[in-house]
């Protein structure tokens, strides 16, 4: 979860993880490695591009439609369900998996806190939230028996 929360706060990291592991196993396959690269470059894009591009000639007629704009807060309202489902399930794994469960939590709310209401650069939440957890772990913070 760490890996993945660095790749999505940092530009660029997950295209060149992708294409890293993308060479990678084509190496190990005996393949070339600009294909395994190629690979994984249209994995990451094809499908949003397939998706731009398909849809695009019929856009202007389906938003029209008295139906789809009927659904489309039903489908925003299903699109937040699943954000929040994913945060209650991040939680549950922070909580799960850390020696300190109480105050990784806080230091989670820290870092929403730092970059949705003082503006800060996730990067910058990222880089605080591992001093605090250094600290945690220093101070010994509610270690839970295992």
């Amino acid at each position: 979860l760490a890996g993945l929360g660095i790749a999505q706060a940092m530009p660029g990291p997950l295209f060149n993880i992708a294409a890293y592991l993308g060479a990678l196993t084509a190496s190990q396959a005996n393949v070339n490695a600009i294909v395994g690269v190629c690979a994984t470059w249209f994995g990451l894009f094809g499908p949003g591009v397939l998706v731009i591009f398909g849809t695009l000639p019929f856009w202007g007629v389906f938003r029209k439609q008295p139906i789809y704009r009927r659904a489309l807060p039903g489908m925003n309202a299903a699109a937040v369900g699943l954000i929040v489902a994913a945060v209650f399930s991040l939680y549950d794994k922070v909580r799960q998996s850390s020696p300190f469960p109480d105050t990784a939590v806080a230091i989670g709310l820290i870092g929403f806190v730092l970059v949705e209401i003082f503006k800060a650069p996730a990067p910058l939440a990222i880089v605080v939230g591992g001093i605090l957890g250094i600290f945690g772990w220093a101070v010994k913070l509610k270690w839970v028996a295992g």
